[in-house]
Parts: C-alpha cells; structure tokens; sequence
C-alpha cells in the first residue's frame, strides 16, 4: 500500500505541478510574441525562445511521468503531437517583425489550452482515484491487520491452553493424590502418559504410594493379631477378677473390692482400646461386609446419646438434640452409623468443660438427596493448622497426650464409616467458643 501510494500520489502531484508550469510558458510565449511585434525589442524574442524550451522541457517531463502510471491516459502525448508542430517549427526575428506574421491563429490557442485544461482535469481525476485506492487499501490493510492479530492471539491462547493444560492436568492429578495419601487412602494410582519429569514424579509417587500402602497393611495386621492374642487373656482376667468380685472363691473385705473394681474398669479401658485397634484393622482391611438398610436418625441420634449420658452427667454436661420434623429415611449401616456419632459426641465430651453444653441437630441438605448431623461442644476449638491432621489414624495432640485416654482413633473411624457409606465428614471452629463436627450421610 505505501508504494502503491507513493508512486500514483508523487506522480500526481509532480504532474499537476508541471501542468501549471506548461500553461503558464505556453501564455508566456504568446505574451512575448506580441510584445516583441508592438515593441520591437530584441530581448522580447530571447524571452519567447526560453519560454518556448521550458514549454518543451516540460512537457517531455509530463509525458515521462505519465508513461510510468500504469494506465497513461494518453492526453499529453496527444498534446505534444497536435501542437508540437507550432513550437518545433522555427521563428526568426524578420518573420515576426513582418505585417502580415501570425505565430497562432486564436482558436488554436484556444484549443491548445482547452487540451492543457482537460490534461489537468483527468490529473485530478487521477489524483482522487489514487486517494480512494489508498483509503481502500488503508481498509484492506486494517481489516488484514485485525484478522492477523485475531488470528495471532487465537493461535496465543491456543498454546497457552496447551501448555497450562500439560502442566496444570498433572499437577491436578498429582495434588489430588496427595490429598488421597493424607486421608490414608493408598489405592489411588496416577496414569503415567508420558516420559517426561511429569513421568517420572507420577512413577515415583505411585511407588511411594504402593510402598505406604504395604507398610499400612503390615501395620494393621500386626495390629490385629496383637489385638485378637491379647483379648483372650483379658477375656481370662476379666472373668476371673468378676470371680473374685462375686465371691465365687471366697469373701473379700472392702479394701479388696475397692481395689478388684479398679481392675474391672481398666480392664473395661483396655478392652476398649483393644476394640478401636480391631475396628480400624477391619475398615483398613475391608473384609467386613456392610448390610446398608433404612432407619430413623432422629431414633438412632436419641439413642447414641442415651449411651453417654451417664458419662455426661457426671460432669454437669447437657445434652441437647434438635429433632428434624418429618425427617427423611437414611441409607447406610445403622450400628455403624451409631459407632460414628458415639465417637464424636465421646471427643466432644473429652474436650468439653464441665457444666457446659453439646447440640446434636439433624437438617437436611446439601441438596435433597442427602441428610447432615452436626454436633457442636464448647471447648477449646481445634487450631487451623491441626484440622487435617485430627482424621489421621492415631493421632493425638501433644497438649491431651499426657492426660486423656485414647489411641487416636475415635474421628479416624468415623470418618471411614462415614465415606464407605457415601458420606462427608468435615470440622470447622465455632465463632465463639468450640468447634462443630458435621457429617452427611445418603437418604431413601
């Protein structure tokens, strides 16, 4: 566009410059001519020869130029060939002093400047063609320029698509497996599709991932075999310590039952315990089948917290439940489910200040196929940093490690119930004081 724009607007112009030259030494000859007839000076003469070589000058240099646009029109050569014979032919000082000398008759002066006047006019002409062609490449050149950036931040935006999509899927993959681990869940392997580094730390993670899984079932099989080997002599102690308690073998005094009813309650402790490390060994394993059919929540939220009322009351805690009004059926394992609101009301009570207070409600949401029991204390809360540390398998704080039973298993279990019964378990602080374990379970 800009060469095509230089070349016809240069021309252009340099021609209608030189149009006006060509006029005005054409009128110059003719000026000349009759005042050198009504003054008779030498000078006059001189005046219309150098008229009459610019007229020629110029007019070989319009006809030059007019031969490079690419569709000459043609008028100056026909100029040049119509009156040239009135400016090649020779005119002497005696021919024009004479009486009877005529250097052009009027009408052809006429003619000659009509021809130079309508050269002129197809120039501008020509001009304003060359002003609309560069206005419609100026279009053309925008409208290619907008469909090459269009274009330029497609094939953009498609690269980076690709690229995010190659770096971001993998890492995806990669944190949601990382997510699986800290859940304690092993059995999530990622799809290596490629032999890149993203290859490579997918390989590496599904070895760590089967090497975790092992070292876990190694320890839940210890576990259990310890604890299957260490009930049956409890079971022995027990009863023979219920012997002693009943006198079966002879009277005992006071001091003696005193004593004998702090063996049973520790004995009870152990068994306790012994039971939470066979319950977490059987839903690691997946050997127990789980029977799912409808219950009432409202019935089995009422009797969860009858069984630990009596440990409730002994503290001056209230317990307090919010029935829902035509509340849905569930479906998952009743006694199950019973194990994981036990648990949790068991570590509300454990944390709890005396004569204090715990809520159970039941509402239904999220959505309508699903049914969530939050249970509230007022303790001290859980710090934001421990939140996901408080489901794993054994864990204890440091600050209830010295002073409170348990193996930290209680909220582990409950939230493997939990999942395998299609549900979410969640924790978050209250405004105040205290925390609220939540967690939803499918409804008929």
């Amino acid at each position: 566009m800009s060469n095509t724009s230089g070349r016809i607007v240069s021309i252009s112009n340099r021609i209608a410059v030189l149009s006006n030259d060509l006029k005005n030494n054409l009128l110059d000859m003719d000026a000349n001519i009759k005042k050198l007839k009504l003054l008779n000076k030498d000078v006059y003469f001189d005046y219309f020869g150098t008229a009459r070589r610019n007229y020629q000058n110029v007019l070989a240099e319009i006809i030059e130029l007019d031969t490079r646009r690419r569709m000459p029109a043609g008028y100056w050569g026909d100029i040049d060939r119509t009156f040239g014979s009135h400016i090649e032919s020779g005119v002497f000082m005696e021919q024009v002093m004479s009486d009877d000398f005529t250097w052009i008759d009027a009408s052809v002066m006429d003619q000659w400047m009509a021809a130079i006047a309508m050269a002129r006019k197809d120039n501008e002409g020509r001009i304003e063609q060359a002003l609309i062609l560069i206005n419609r490449l100026s279009h053309q050149v925008m409208k290619n320029c907008m469909i090459g950036f269009a274009i330029s931040i497609l094939v953009g935006l498609m690269g980076i698509w690709f690229i995010s999509r190659s770096i971001i899927i993998p890492l995806n993959k990669l944190k949601s497996g990382l997510r699986r681990v800290s859940d304690d869940n092993y059995t999530y392997e990622m799809a290596i599709t490629s032999k890149d580094e993203f290859g490579e730390l997918a390989a590496a993670f599904n070895d760590m991932n089967r090497q975790l899984k092992a070292d876990d079932e190694i320890r839940s099989d210890f576990i259990a075999t310890l604890s299957h080997e260490i009930r049956s002599p409890l079971s022995s102690i027990r009863e023979s310590v219920n012997m002693m308690t009943e006198e079966v073998l002879g009277p005992v005094n006071e001091k003696q039952k005193k004593f004998l009813t702090i063996a049973i309650n520790e004995i009870a402790r152990i068994t306790s315990l012994l039971n939470h490390l066979l319950d977490a060994s059987i839903l690691v394993s997946g050997v127990k089948k789980r029977q799912v059919a409808p219950f009432d929540p409202n019935q089995l939220v009422q009797s969860a917290i009858l069984s630990v009322t009596p440990g409730a009351k002994t503290r001056g805690i209230r317990m307090e439940f919010k029935v829902l009004a035509q509340a849905p059926m569930v479906k998952s394992n009743e006694k199950e489910i019973t194990q994981v609101i036990i648990n949790i009301l068991d570590n509300a009570l454990k944390f709890s200040p005396d004569n204090s207070r715990v809520d159970v409600s039941l509402t239904r949401g999220p959505g309508k196929h699903f049914l969530t029991c939050a249970i509230s204390d007022e303790g001290p809360g859980i710090p934001d940093d421990k939140k996901n540390l408080i489901f794993k398998k054994y864990y204890r704080a440091k600050e209830v490690r010295k002073h409170m039973d348990g193996v930290g298993l209680g909220l582990n279990i409950a939230r493997r119930i939990v999942q395998a019964n299609g549900g979410e378990i969640f924790v978050k602080n209250r405004p105040d004081k205290g925390c609220t374990f939540s967690f939803t379970l499918p409804v008929f």
